[in-house]
């Protein structure tokens, strides 16, 4: 349970379809970047958009 998926801060309409897409987007960049965890990359990205937009160029 890394982005505590089971109490999402949002439950409506398209929210939770939302926060999917956004939980899995973050779950790939992690896996690009070769982090081992995902609060690892986390940490290592909180600072650090200009690596995270760096992939869509």
């Amino acid at each position: 349970m890394n982005f505590i998926e089971d109490f999402p801060p949002r439950s409506g309409g398209n929210a939770p379809v939302n926060w999917s897409i956004l939980h899995n987007f973050f779950i790939t960049i992690a896996r690009k970047f070769r982090f081992r965890t995902i609060p690892q990359a986390q940490r290592a990205l909180s600072n650090q958009l200009h690596k995270v937009f760096s992939l869509f160029v």
